[in-house]
């Protein structure tokens, strides 16, 4: 069997894709898949729970864009969940309020599980069952209780930590910013996060920050949700030279799916051409998926939400990619990238690799 056609018969589930784009498509009708059956498909950014929050619905609400119904239909088992604090509310207790709700829907809903390593998230895909893992998109939703904050989180299951949003922080420079890098007290948040084995997540980030926690971090650094650059030169899309420093770090980047950051035809297509450069400058390990549904996106013009991401496989195929390059893609990238991070937050590990205070 060629790759390319092992690839489309992997897809074979996606070409509902237009299952959920379709009027009246019910993705909550998809049936589980059966145990052990699939292989780990990671979504590296998800803000559901913005949207639980604010509509006051549950995981299995059939109208978000990646609730259980909906990430079940297209694969995904491994689910990013972003908790998001808005630049006008008390931001840790909002951080804290968003975490709640996804501790009571971990609670209610036997198909979901929190997990913490690799190890975790490739048992509960073995079990049919989504893993949940946290990140905290903004590093100002710790911006009182500082480290203290991030163990919190940390010990609450948080496993990525996003530096900055729109804006510059007391800890680092934003994309949306003046273009500063990591300050003083940044630095000591990467040492921290390295420490507890906390994946550092530079999207959003000003160049300066992302080249400067490439520099410093002895872990993995990530980009949860960014594009390229030169495909579309928004701000939050990523220059060669960012590329390449956290493919350097053994680190990846997820594709974001948002219309505005993906240009030119706006489709799945574009998606599978803004992955491919991406593996082109930064080699097959860089690459993940970061959709950023439920996020307020614009989504791709032919995908309407996570239910129909199988179409997008055989597009990479198209495009030359191997079958394990898709794999790597869809999961195991992300998932070497957090084993390297927790390996690396061992006290016996050395700090002669990072840059200078």
């Amino acid at each position: 069997m060629t790759a390319t056609l092992a690839l489309l018969l992997l897809a074979c589930a996606g070409s509902a894709t237009l299952a959920s784009g379709a009027e009246g498509a019910s993705p909550s009708a998809t049936p589980p898949p059966a145990p052990g059956t699939l292989p780990v498909q990671a979504d590296l950014h998800l803000d559901t729970p913005t949207q639980l929050h604010r509509r006051k619905v549950g995981l299995d609400a059939p109208s978000l864009e990646a609730g259980l119904a909906q990430l079940r239909a297209g694969g995904t088992n491994l689910a990013v969940m972003a908790l998001w604090p808005p630049r006008t509310v008390d931001w840790e207790a909002h951080v804290d309020a968003l975490l709640t709700r996804m501790e009571a829907e971990d609670a209610r809903l036997d198909e979901v599980v929190l997990v913490r390593s690799p190890a975790e998230a490739r048992a509960a895909a073995a079990a049919g069952r989504v893993g949940i893992v946290y990140a905290l998109e903004g590093a100002h939703g710790i911006d009182r209780s500082g480290i203290v904050g991030l163990e919190r989180l940390h010990a609450r299951g948080l496993a990525l930590l996003g530096l900055t949003w729109t804006f510059d922080t007391r800890w680092a420079g934003s994309s949306g910013g003046a273009g500063s890098g990591l300050t003083r007290e940044g630095r000591t948040l990467v040492d921290a996060a390295n420490r507890l084995g906390v994946l550092l997540d530079v999207s959003h980030a000003s160049r300066a920050t992302t080249l400067e926690v490439c520099a410093r971090s002895r872990a993995p650094v990530v980009a949860s949700h960014s594009d390229a650059h030169a495909l579309t030169p928004h701000p939050r899309n990523l220059l060669d030279d960012e590329i390449r420093a956290i493919a350097a770090t053994g680190g990846v980047i997820g594709v974001n799916l948002h219309r505005p950051f993906l240009g030119g035809s706006g489709d799945l297509a574009r998606a599978a051409d803004h992955a491919t450069y991406l593996k082109r400058i930064g080699g097959p390990g860089v690459v993940a998926l970061g959709s950023d549904f439920d996020g307020l996106i614009v989504p791709p013009r032919d995908l309407r939400d996570a239910a129909g991401l199988g179409a997008l496989w055989p597009l990479l195929a198209a495009r030359g990619w191997t079958a394990s390059e898709v794999e790597g893609l869809r999961g195991a990238n992300f998932l070497r990238a957090w084993d390297a991070a927790r390996a690396a937050s061992s006290p016996a590990t050395t700090r002669s690799s990072r840059a200078p205070d």
